[in-house]
């Protein structure tokens, strides 16, 4: 069985400091996705980390893929830069476990092996806000939900007309830019953005292994949206995205990647339309929507086709909120989805209806609960059950706050799992998921500083994995670890903040540590504004060792430094620049695949 090697003293010495440096207390936003409802931040039971706009323009993020980084129980696995294939795992879940949501939008890919998203083509250019929500979702956003969700939220018309920009230069030849469009007109809303991302990139396959050849990408994505309040009570919303994206990249050769002529084109498209309306005197929420997604990838070497996946998802959804009193509701709904792929081997579809209930409500003062239930009718394994509890308590007197919550989880096989001919196996079993978590979010200083420590523990049965065999229902699987975030607004002029994750994850049957979860993680943040024009900021971000199942290693762990700082040149315009491992240090989050050394970028974004 693999080892994985323990973080050095110093390394544990940083992730302590980092613990320490204490969350802004009970910073009561209202988040949506834990309940599908706008809930109070202190109300919640269930484990979520929110990104705002604000924190991404400071972070200069170009990709979601640098955000989600940073979130704690988070672990992502990219094969060699810019554009490659890159998975985000939870709480040591499979990557097919996380589902994304782009505007209500579900982006998972049903042409993939195992349906799930490629964050390696999310921009972050136009997102107003990102919710993380980590552990089962089941309940309220179906099988593919069991490790988590990623809600992300792009940014609407509000106001006068607003036109921004955006433009970067950087290392590598990198050149990003985008351009949008926001604002309404009486009761009409309406935001646009245009978004292109470029650059001669690194080698993806390890260049330290004799693989000189850099692969290339480029991203063009675009996003839309109008909104249409007809009434005080009644609104009509449409939102559409567009991206295209070409990528070179270095397949698997013998034990390893090597460089290579491979290129994949992608399309994704998707599209939403939403009605929402409330009845009896706003005691009934409702709201009926229609998306559809869609994702084209080419493959080929140099300008030969050699493959092709397309893949479709469209979904009915009817949800309802029922206001019975005063922090007493029922969230409910159903869904229909149908699931498409066409490729060389595979001409399929399948569907399945969903339907769920969720009351919320406050038994006493300061107790938050949730008990909810969840029916999934699958047009070739029938009929499933899943539910979901969560609890919240504030003591207000020390400024502390309880929470937790238990979920089941169940995940058809897919399309490709059962039909394809060579490795589907029509007489596969469901996956089936059990999970808890409990914690403790501590506030100190008045206010100025929260730890937050949450105990995890997940278990998954009749897991679908991959062998020469074909697809097969191989083991049961555990993870367990703790999670650990803090802020501290130490003052005026410096922050800080950082999280700590740890994760056992592992086959039950054999004992081997599942691939591609480092057992530790941590990120340490320090900001500094000494002018009310600048900002700066500085990010350890630092990773432990990890097992690779592809190649039988064990991945080392590494450590990297960026440093960023924002000038406000005028109230519209900033001027903005980062280093990026400054180190240049050298590691791997995929065996044998590279990641980039030390690279510096400029820019200038400006809003009128």
């Amino acid at each position: 069985m693999p080892k994985v090697r323990p973080f050095h003293g110093k390394v544990k010495a940083i992730i302590a400091l980092g613990a320490c440096l204490s969350t802004p207390a009970w910073a009561d936003d209202l988040v949506v996705t834990a309940n599908r409802v706008e809930t109070k931040a202190s109300q919640l039971g269930s484990s979520i980390t929110v990104i705002t706009a604000e924190e991404i323009e400071r972070k200069q993020a170009k990709t979601v893929t640098e955000l989600l980084r940073e979130v704690p129980g988070l672990s992502v696995s990219n094969t060699g830069g810019a554009g490659r294939a890159t998975a985000i795992r939870i709480r040591g879940a499979e990557s097919y476990h996380t589902k994304l949501i782009v505007d209500g939008v579900d982006l998972s890919d049903p042409s993939s092996s195992q349906p799930q998203y490629d964050f390696g083509h999310l921009l972050a250019t136009d997102i107003e806000r990102i919710e993380v929500v980590r552990g089962p979702q089941s309940l309220l956003y179906g099988g593919e939900a069991m490790g988590g969700v990623i809600n992300i939220i792009t940014k609407r018309g509000d106001g006068d007309p607003k036109v921004s920009a955006m433009a970067e230069v950087g290392s590598n030849h990198s050149y990003t830019g985008s351009v949008g469009l926001r604002g309404r007109q009486d009761r009409v809303s309406y935001a646009m953005t245009a978004s292109h991302m470029q650059t001669d990139g690194i080698s993806a396959a390890e260049k330290r292994n004799g693989n000189n050849e850099n692969d290339p990408y480029w991203n063009q994505t675009l996003t839309g949206q109008i909104g249409v309040q007809l009434t005080d009570t009644w609104s009509f919303d449409f939102n559409g995205r567009l991206m295209r994206s070409q990528v070179d990249y270095d397949s698997w050769g013998v034990g390893a990647a090597a460089d290579g002529d491979d290129q994949m084109d992608k399309t994704e498209r998707s599209a939403r339309l939403a009605t929402d309306f409330s009845v009896f005197g706003g005691v009934l929420d409702n709201r009926l929507a229609y998306t559809i997604s869609e994702t084209e990838r080419d493959i080929g070497v140099g300008k030969v086709q050699t493959s092709y996946f397309d893949g479709e998802t469209q979904t009915f959804e009817y949800q309802g909120a029922l206001h019975i009193a005063d922090d007493h509701k029922i969230v409910f709904g159903a869904e229909n989805k149908v699931e498409q792929t066409t490729q060389a081997s595979i001409n399929r579809d399948v569907s399945a209806n969903g339907y769920y209930a969720d009351y919320q409500f406050s038994p006493i003062e300061a107790l938050y609960l949730t008990i909810g239930g969840r029916v999934d009718d699958h047009e070739a394994y029938g009929s499933h059950t899943t539910w979901r509890g969560t609890a919240a308590y504030l003591i207000d007197a020390t400024q502390t706050r309880l929470h937790g919550s238990y979920g089941t989880g169940f995940r058809a096989p897919s399309l490709y799992e059962l039909y394809h001919p060579t490795w589907g196996t029509s007489s596969l079993r469901p996956e089936e998921s059990r999970g808890w978590d409990v914690g403790v979010e501590q506030t100190f200083l008045n206010g100025k500083a929260t730890v937050d420590v949450t105990w995890f523990d997940s278990r998954l049965k009749d897991l679908i994995q991959w062998s020469m065999a074909g697809y097969t229902n191989v083991a049961s699987t555990r993870a367990q670890g703790v999670e650990l975030s803090s802020q501290w607004q130490i003052n005026d002029q410096w922050q800080a903040q950082g999280s700590y994750t740890f994760t056992d994850s592992r086959n039950n049957e054999t004992g081997i540590v599942l691939a591609r979860r480092p057992k530790h993680q941590a990120t340490v943040g320090l900001g500094w504004q000494p002018v009310k024009r600048l900002s700066t900021d500085a990010t350890l971000r630092m990773v432990g060792a990890q097992y690779d199942s592809a190649t039988g290693n064990t991945v080392g762990g590494f450590a990297t430094l960026d440093l960023s700082a924002v000038y406000e040149l005028t109230p519209e315009v900033q001027l903005f620049g980062r280093v990026e491992n400054i180190a240049d240090k050298q590691y791997q989050e995929v065996d044998t695949y590279g990641t980039p050394g030390r690279a510096a970028y400029l820019g200038v974004r400006a809003a009128f």
